[in-house]
């Protein structure tokens, strides 16, 4: 038994560094999914620290309040296209998401949009989002 405990811990040690690797590879190219991305943008908490979502300050339009706390979402890709030259309408989206400061919206400030998204949400769950907001025209 004492000669097989080194071969047994070395195939341990060696398997775990095997599932290790398997677990880290990436599951492929991410795919903007718009319904996906509506379900995250309607739901009332999101990210890894469960922040108001963004409906909760997004309005859709005029008929569900004001737009005192942040744009409507109704028209967001039309508004996008020309909202900053030289960006597309997904460029400024994406920015808008994981760098909110970088362009403020007249009549809004800075520091209000949650900060932190970049940090909290997934790299597809930021895709997703940005395919729903580019159906929006």
């Amino acid at each position: 038994m004492r000669k097989l405990f080194p071969i047994i811990l070395a195939l341990v040690v060696i398997s775990a560094f095997i599932l290790g690797a398997c677990s880290s590879a990436p599951s492929g190219p991410v795919v903007p999914n718009a319904e996906n991305g509506k379900k995250l943008y309607d739901a009332s908490t999101l990210g890894s620290s469960s922040a108001a979502g963004c409906a909760s300050c997004h309005n859709f339009n005029e008929a569900a309040g004001k737009n005192d706390k942040a744009p409507y979402t109704e028209g967001t890709a039309t508004r996008a296209e020309t909202r900053v030259a030289g960006m597309t309408a997904e460029e400024y989206i994406k920015e808008s998401i994981l760098k909110p400061n970088a362009y403020v919206v007249e009549n809004y400030k800075e520091g209000d949009m949650y900060q932190t998204w970049e940090k909290e949400l997934s790299e597809q769950q930021i895709a997703d989002l940005v395919a729903y907001l580019l159906t929006e025209k």
